[in-house]
């Protein structure tokens, strides 16, 4: 275990330090949980929230309390979660299939990508995927009460952990056959669900509004994709989306392994089923949204549960030794390669390369606008900020890290006309897609205000008022 643990720290230093918050979810839930630190309270539900889970927020809010240091906050508490997953992943698989099993299963979370990503950026998926593991655990040692407080709390931390808490009942079940206990965890466990419920009803109007909030927002994008891709091409590409999800999330030979392993202990009904069952059952439950229904826009990181459950029956189907030495050089290129082909990259590949990569990066252009307005603001300037249904305006924002007063941004549709109404901008910023402009002109024209080209980068342009 000792040397997993050493390579999971070693590999995931460089990103740790010298990564980016990957597009926007992790630069929000940095910014709300700042707000929340400075005054912190019982949060009021989907008005402060949004869709994010609020045990995360306030984890990070706590650390920002104590660290004086946002990016640092967030990023400690995801490290310091992907350690505990790939810990807990070994004891799970050592548990279930001996120590050789552990160590290939604690090697590949070890050398994943997206959680490498995941554990060295402020994202969520990390501190999810270790209260859903120890969630585990504690339910296969028959610990009712340890397992209902952390499979509530990952509830917490991601909604989707709530799909999980009639699935952790059943999982109890099957190890022990005592229906009492099995649905004390169940209820158990649902209750910060309900609680949280509870508080959306009273200061939101609506118990489910950060469920519908999430929905309505996966709709949409799976809306996009339909017309991207056609209805076939689509519906086929949401069939086959999570078994290739994993072999990304897990690297592709592993992965492949994985699932194999799992698979044939599943149709066999081999020692572990249960654990299959609890790792796939979601997933078959969103791959029916997005092939059959089309509501449904499947992202990698949902596929992380899979995948590390999954890593521990790869072992199983690993007996040749050259086809396990086959499977850890591969596991070892993945990373490397996704990194070159994200980091500092533009084009098609680099975009694919990018969610998946161990670095969380930007677009280069998007970093040096970003780079470049932090470094020739003035104190008296106001920014008025593009938007771009990739969210790409919310990292350039976050990496320049100025204060919420200087700007005024135009994804902050709720008070965009009041800020515009109290101050006047000096500065704008276009990209590439955005709602405001053309990116590529030398003038920029917004409401009586002219605006003349200081800097352009690829997908985005920084302006100032002209003389």
């Amino acid at each position: 275990m000792k040397r997993v643990l050493a390579i999971a720290v070693a590999v995931r230093l460089l990103p740790l330090f010298f990564g980016f918050e990957h597009y926007g979810d992790a630069p929000v839930r940095i910014e709300i949980a700042e707000r929340w630190a400075q005054h912190p309270h019982l949060w009021h539900g989907f008005v402060e929230t949004y869709q994010y889970g609020p045990l995360h927020l306030s984890l990070i809010g706590v650390l920002i309390r104590l660290l004086d240091d946002r990016v640092a906050a967030a990023r400690l508490l995801s490290f310091a979660c992907g350690l505990l997953c790939v810990w807990l992943l070994y004891v799970l698989a050592e548990r279930e299939r001996g120590p050789q099993a552990a160590f290939v299963a604690a090697l590949g979370l070890s050398l994943s990508p997206l959680h490498i990503q995941a554990s060295t950026t402020g994202g969520s998926e990390a501190v999810f995927l270790a209260l859903l593991l120890g969630a585990v655990l504690c339910t296969l040692d028959d610990r009712i009460v340890a397992a209902a407080v952390l499979l509530g709390a990952a509830g917490l931390v991601r909604y989707d952990g709530w799909m999980y808490l009639p699935l952790f009942g059943a999982l109890s079940y099957v190890r022990k056959r005592d229906g009492l206990r099995a649905a004390a965890l169940a209820v158990l466990a649902s209750a910060p669900a309900f609680f949280w419920l509870f508080v959306n009803a009273r200061y939101a109007g609506d118990a489910l509004a950060p469920i519908r909030w999430i929905d309505k927002d996966h709709r949409a994008l799976a809306g996009m994709a339909l017309q991207w891709f056609g209805q076939v091409r689509w519906r086929s590409y949401g069939v086959v989306y999570w078994p290739l999800a994993v072999c990304c999330v897990a690297s592709p030979l592993l992965g492949a392994f994985a699932l194999w392993g799992a698979a044939r202990t599943l149709v066999r009904k081999l020692p572990g089923w249960d654990i299959v069952a609890l790792a796939w059952l979601p997933a078959a439950y969103l791959t029916f949204r997005t092939a059959v229904l089309a509501d449904f826009r499947p992202m990698a990181r949902f596929a992380m549960v899979a995948a590390a459950l999954s890593l521990i029956f790869a072992d199983d189907v690993l007996r040749a030794r050259w086809l396990r030495r086959t499977a850890y050089a591969v596991l070892i290129a993945t990373p490397l390669l996704l990194a070159a082909f994200s980091w500092r990259r533009d084009g098609a590949l680099a975009e694919w390369a990018r969610p998946l990569s161990p670095i969380g990066s930007l677009p280069p252009g998007i970093a040096d606008a970003s780079r470049y307005v932090k470094e020739h603001v003035r104190p008296d300037d106001v920014i008025l900020l593009d938007t771009v249904w990739d969210y790409l305006d919310i990292p350039l924002a976050f990496a320049a890290n100025l204060p919420e007063e200087q700007w005024i941004r135009k994804g902050w549709r709720d008070d965009f006309d009041a800020r515009l109404a109290r101050r006047t901008p000096t500065m704008a910023v276009l990209i590439y897609q955005g709602e405001l402009g053309d990116y590529t002109k030398d003038t920029f024209d917004f409401r009586g205000l002219h605006f003349c080209l200081a800097q352009r980068f690829v997908y985005a342009t920084v302006y100032r008022r002209c003389p």
